[in-house]
């Protein structure tokens, strides 16, 4: 999606089935902890998060993002709040990249009930997002968008957790959203210094092989 559409679509990038899902498990998972977004856009789905839960129940809300998606756009998504009646000052903007702010929330202690990742969708980016489940609890839920063969970084890293981590479990694909659970403590980190190798392995075959599609569908329109 190019700069000018985003700056200009402030509704949320998900469809609405994806979407209702995503409300339904916000609203499951409001347990009194905080919530997490990875990867906002112009805040659609942010707003419509926030909106779902009762005001006077409502979680912290932290948002990572390193606000550069587009021109403005930490601008953009305070306006899209405030125009949907919510206080921007209600949200914890954290204008960083998932890896670099992850040290910092792991320091803390910090925990969660609900995770949203939305971010970057190559493989690397991913990658170090799946470092915050570290922080979700037992019982909480991480909800992946763009899960599915078109978006390999997203499909390939959420089944290699569930594959390898047997207290993670998907409990449903709607559209292109893959609910996740945790249901209980891990015993080895989520994401360590192999899962890194591996990213970065595997990183240069889907770039080329996102070139080979871009060049096929030029070469098609012709």
């Amino acid at each position: 999606m190019g700069e000018r559409q985003v700056a200009t679509t402030l509704a949320s990038e998900l469809a609405p089935d994806e979407l209702a899902c995503l409300l339904e498990e916000a609203q499951r998972a409001n347990r009194g902890g905080r919530f997490l977004e990875i990867g906002t856009a112009a805040g659609g789905t942010l707003c419509q998060l926030i909106r779902c839960l009762p005001p006077d129940r409502r979680p912290p809300i932290v948002v990572v993002d390193p606000m550069s998606y587009f021109r403005d756009q930490l601008q953009t998504v305070r306006r899209n709040l405030s125009q949907n009646g919510i206080d921007p000052g209600s949200v914890d903007f954290r204008t960083s990249t998932s890896a670099a702010a992850y040290p910092k929330a792991a320091a803390a202690g910090e925990r969660y009930d609900f995770i949203l990742v939305d971010g970057a969708h190559k493989i690397l980016p991913v990658t170090q997002d799946l470092r915050w489940t570290r922080l979700l609890k037992p019982g909480g839920v991480v909800c992946f968008h763009d899960y599915g063969d078109a978006f390999k970084g997203v499909k390939w890293n959420v089944d290699r957790l569930v594959r390898r981590h047997e207290n993670y479990r998907i409990e449903k694909v709607v559209s292109r959203l893959a609910v996740v659970r945790k249901l209980s403590e891990s015993r080895a980190q989520e994401c360590d210094g192999a899962d890194l190798i591996w990213a970065l392995a595997f990183s240069p075959l889907l770039q080329w092989e996102r070139s080979y599609r871009k060049r096929r569908a030029r070469w098609a329109a012709r």
